[in-house]
């Protein structure tokens, strides 16, 4: 019997968009796609501080979500971008008891070109792996 293949999945993720990575359908060729990308709906606030602050992080906390969503039907995660908001992510996801079982692992990046963000993917995946 086959052992079914995990799917794998990259997530470059900045507080104004998640781009979502895969192996293309046809992997045997080793490319892979863009498969979603999701907008935030992060918008400045007049205020004081403290409801700045808050109204902040009510629209984090739906980025994330939505973000999520589209992350359920994969095994495996490799979730990048810059300053710390793949472990803010990464924090979130552990919380959420989908996710579990699935492998996440996050690397700080800067912004990148859309082809160097399949780059950096496949490259993680590939050497990942490698037999040992």
């Amino acid at each position: 019997m086959k052992q079914q293949q995990k799917l794998l999945a990259g997530v470059y993720l900045d507080t104004q968009k998640a781009i979502i990575i895969r192996p293309a359908p046809d992997y045997e060729k080793g490319d892979y796609i863009i498969q979603d990308t999701f907008e935030a709906d992060i918008h400045a606030r007049t205020g004081d501080q403290d409801s700045k602050n808050h109204a902040r992080q009510t629209d984090l906390l739906k980025y994330f979500k939505s973000v999520a969503a589209l992350l359920l039907v994969y095994d495996e995660l490799y979730i990048f971008g810059p300053a710390n908001i793949q472990e803010q992510f990464q924090n979130h996801l552990k919380a959420d008891a989908q996710f579990n079982n699935k492998q996440i692992t996050i690397d700080s990046s800067e912004q990148l070109s859309d082809h160097k963000m399949v780059n950096k993917v496949r490259d993680f995946f590939e050497v990942k792996n490698l037999p040992a």
